[in-house]
């Protein structure tokens, strides 16, 4: 259950993300979590009555959680480094920006300074079309470090050219992480094929270990029969072709009529290994929302 907490105008401050819904006595929202006060013309805008906070207990977390159980982290906590990619995804108030991929842009971590500013580098030219950064836009940024995803919202403070390009962003405040399990399997959509049959095989969930393949035709596999599948991984600018060995570990009927199998990976090379991991890694951090 929600708790009410009552607070003054002066406790909330411009540039800081609201850690939780702003709501009236009546607990109409009056702005969402994560809602950003700009200037103090933004603070005025607020209805003149008694405003509270509606919230759940909290923590501040340095990097311990249980899975699948968002938190507040701090920025530290978050380890992020010189040469990290962060996932950048326009807000509703952002319009003028439009990324060709998934509505979204891959970013270098540069350098921070801690509670001013997060520079890093300007996205590949492939990523974008229509018009480019603008002052002020706010962005939704993603990142994973092998073991959280974590999301925070930053505004774009300055568009950088000369004599470098890169983006300074204003410092990560309110950051969300949930712990992702050692598996990693993600949800997808990759096309295969495999060697006992020409028909198109979809591969609908992915580890580093196995994964689900579905399909509309019966092929008769039993538990444990070995299959090969052959399908191409995109990690950022390009494609890698696989070719896995794998088992039969469980097949059923979806109420679709579609045939699903688990598959289990086998004797798995050090290069095919580094390709899943760098997917799986690339998805998680494009949308933490695909882990299952």
């Amino acid at each position: 259950m929600m708790n009410l907490t009552q607070i003054q105008l002066s406790d909330l401050k411009i540039g800081q993300p609201l850690p939780h819904n702003l709501v009236d006595e009546n607990h109409a929202v009056l702005r969402e979590r994560g809602h950003i006060f700009k200037t103090p013309d933004d603070l005025s805008s607020l209805p003149d009555r008694k405003i509270f906070f509606q919230c759940k207990e909290n923590r501040l977390n340095h990097g311990e959680q249980n899975d699948n159980d968002p938190a507040l982290f701090d920025f530290n906590g978050m380890q992020l480094k010189v040469g990290d990619k962060l996932m950048l995804k326009p807000q509703s108030n952002a319009s003028s920006l439009c990324f060709s991929k998934n509505g979204a842009c891959m970013v270098t971590v540069i350098g921070y300074i801690p509670n001013v500013m997060l520079l890093v580098s300007l996205p590949a030219n492939d990523q974008m079309v229509g018009a480019p950064f603008v002052e002020g836009d706010q962005m939704q940024a993603n990142f994973f470090n092998g073991k959280n995803a974590f999301s925070f919202r930053i505004f774009v403070d300055y568009v950088i050219k000369h004599p470098f390009k890169c983006l300074c962003l204003s410092f990560p405040r309110q950051i969300k992480g949930q712990t992702i399990r050692k598996s990693r399997r993600i949800r997808t959509e990759i096309k295969a094929r495999a060697n006992v049959t020409n028909a198109q095989i979809l591969i609908t969930n992915l580890s580093i270990s196995g994964a689900q393949i579905t399909l509309q035709d019966d092929l008769g596999l039993k538990l444990n029969e070995k299959l090969e599948l052959s399908f191409e991984l995109q990690c950022e600018d390009q494609n890698i072709p696989m070719l896995l060995n794998m088992n039969i570990k469980s097949s059923n009927v979806k109420s679709n009529l579609l045939f699903c199998h688990g598959v289990e990976f086998a004797n798995l090379n050090a290069e095919q290994v580094f390709a899943l991991r760098s997917f799986v890694h690339q998805e998680i951090v494009k949308d933490p929302t695909v882990v299952i």
